[in-house]
């Protein structure tokens, strides 16, 4: 009986750090696209997305877009010079969720990175 609940127990853990590794990957490909759509990482857009892993139960007290480019509009990535927008993104999510990601990866945190040509095209040009 008490295999069992063992058994049961880890499958419940495992699927709870699948879901939270998908949400996760998910926030990161949404800030992508709309990064590469409007040229930078813009602050309302940020506020959005850190409320909404907070309201996860993800600890968001850090910086958690620390390497992402750019981040202020006058340095907005533009399409016809051919710049990208880069998107680093790292979260801690729940106990069960670090456990088990410790364990299938060797750390706590989800992490995200990458980089995409800008589609953003400056009006003005």
């Amino acid at each position: 009986m008490s295999v069992l609940i063992i058994v049961t127990s880890a499958l419940g853990a495992y699927h709870m750090y699948a879901m939270e590794r998908a949400i996760a990957r998910g926030i990161y490909a949404d800030i992508l696209d709309d990064m590469q759509d409007i040229g930078y990482l813009e602050p309302s857009l940020a506020d959005y997305y850190l409320e909404k892993m907070g309201d996860l139960g993800w600890d968001v007290s850090v910086d958690v877009f620390a390497g992402s480019w750019p981040r202020v509009e006058n340095e907005r990535a533009r399409k016809e010079r051919q710049e990208s927008v880069t998107l680093a993104l790292t979260v801690t999510p729940s106990r069960v969720a670090q456990w088990m990601h410790r364990f299938a990866e060797g750390e706590v945190s989800f992490s995200f990175a990458g980089s995409r040509p800008s589609e953003y095209f400056d009006p003005r040009w």
